[in-house]
């Protein structure tokens, strides 16, 4: 009988880029990260039957923003910047090992991972990697990579893929891009983006849910890789 294991490692990436100016006015001796014009409000207007959270005066506010440049206007608006640049991005578990496969059974294995940035222009985060493959191994030697169309899983077959799907998080959240936010459907091309949001989100956690099948055509051995997860925002 042949034996095929599966073993999948994965590395983090963060990318910071310049395309929008956000700062605060500062000099050597203070710094004005947010302010607001308005002439009351709270946040601990509450009874039994209500919460309110309110900001009064307030004039033009909302979001705008050009080639150079990107302003948040308004106290609720900004309310959840901390005077910092966030970028943050974590997956847990590093690796996964779906033990040996059969061609009548599915290797599986599930990673957590959270997105998390300030970025007026919001986040992309894209991977890299190449489908499993036994380095030891003659003869057939990889397990086909699904490619960029969501597909169910099926056994019997060779595949290789993953979804994102949305597990938790307070609004604003990022999204799973289309071909890998659909449960029971999975894709794997190398490049993809698979996670965005349009502006500026709060953590946000994903399930990546990995499956694998053979055909029984493949070589026995230790099949693996490595997969890069690149976070980016502009700031």
């Amino acid at each position: 009988m042949k034996k095929i294991t599966i073993v999948i490692s994965f590395f983090l990436v963060m990318v910071c880029g310049v395309n929008s100016l956000i700062a605060a006015m500062s000099s050597g001796n203070y710094q004005i990260w947010q302010d607001a014009i308005s002439v009351g409000g709270g946040e601990d207007q509450v009874s039994s039957n209500y919460s309110l959270d309110d900001t009064l005066g307030e004039f033009a506010v909302g979001r705008s923003s050009s080639t150079n440049y990107g302003v948040k206007i308004g106290f609720r608006e900004s309310s959840f910047f901390s005077g910092a640049q966030v970028l943050s991005l974590s997956i847990s578990p590093s690796s996964l090992e779906f033990g040996n496969l059969t061609t009548d059974s599915t290797g599986s294995g599930s990673v957590s991972l959270v997105v998390d940035t300030n970025s007026f222009s919001g986040v992309s985060v894209t991977y890299s990697g190449s489908t499993l493959t036994c380095s030891s191994c003659g003869g057939t030697n990889t397990i086909s990579a699904i490619g960029s169309s969501s597909t169910a899983s099926a056994s019997g077959s060779s595949q290789f893929g993953f979804n994102a799907i949305y597990s938790s998080g307070a609004s604003p959240v990022a999204s799973a891009t289309s071909n890998y936010s659909s449960s029971g459907q999975y894709a794997f091309s190398s490049g993809s983006e698979i996670i965005s949001s349009s502006g500026s989100i709060n953590e946000t956690t994903f399930n990546l849910n990995f499956i694998a099948n053979i055909s029984g055509d493949e070589s026995a051995g230790i099949y693996t890789t490595t997969i890069v997860y690149t976070a980016t925002a502009s700031f």
